[in-house]
């Protein structure tokens, strides 16, 4: 099971570093990303201007985030990066799979949030909710619908279902979620004492980048590992 996993881990790796237009793609894409939640965050709806600024990046946001996701699965299935138009496509589906994850993931967690009794069980079952089953089911559907389409992920839900949490797919998280959550979180609480001011703000930037880049890196790699251990095991 570990060497299927890391072989499938290293693929992933080498499949990005081997595509320099994807890897800028990925760059790019995530930039604009992160631009655009800033803005939305630091936007305050008090002119005509800003209020429209507002819905751009509410539209602009979601829509990058589908990219990013179509791009991370397309690139480790063998298949060229496709031009606006079919990542337009691959994108409408990855947002229709999205929704009842989106929706039961919201449902369950107002669930948790009644247990009044249990509260450390229920911090813990949110935790593995939000950090573990929502995004395994998530990246499972993105890659049925993006390689099969809607029609065929519904014929076959229930193998897709099965394989989400086998071992596999499971450890392969696991270590990226070292990549993409952990160290990036380490990164940034790491104590650094300078004196002088523009050095810090620059030890600052620099760990932000980092982070940023460990971040995209890792998820994009986890979602090509488990795609091509998807691919390998319909083989």
């Amino acid at each position: 099971m570990y060497r299927k996993s890391f072989r499938a881990m290293f693929s992933a790796v080498q499949l990005l570093l081997k595509s320099p237009r994807v890897l800028l793609t990925l760059l790019l894409v995530w930039a604009g990303l992160l631009t655009a939640v800033y803005l939305f965050a630091s936007t305050r709806e008090a002119t005509i201007f800003q209020l429209l600024l507002t819905l751009v990046l509410v539209i602009a946001a979601p829509a990058l985030f589908f990219v990013l996701q179509s791009v991370s699965v397309t690139y480790a299935d063998d298949r060229p990066v496709g031009r606006v138009r079919q990542i337009a496509i691959d994108c409408l589906k990855l947002i229709v799979v999205s929704l009842p994850v989106v929706a039961v993931t919201l449902l369950a967690n107002y669930g948790l949030n009644k247990i009044q009794s249990h509260v450390t069980i229920a911090t813990t079952m949110r935790y593995l909710l939000i950090g573990i089953v929502a995004p395994m089911l998530a990246i499972h559907l993105w890659i049925a619908a993006s390689n099969g389409g809607l029609h065929s992920l519904m014929k076959n839900l229930r193998r897709v279902l099965s394989k989400t949490f086998a071992p596999q797919s499971m450890f392969v998280y696991a270590c990226g979620f070292l990549i993409f959550a952990v160290i990036p979180y380490l990164v940034l609480q790491i104590g650094i004492s300078i004196e002088h001011s523009w050095a810090e703000l620059s030890v600052l930037i620099v760990r932000m980048a980092a982070s940023a880049i460990l971040i995209l890196l890792g998820w994009v790699t986890t979602i090509g590992a488990i795609t091509i251990l998807n691919r390998t095991d319909s083989l």
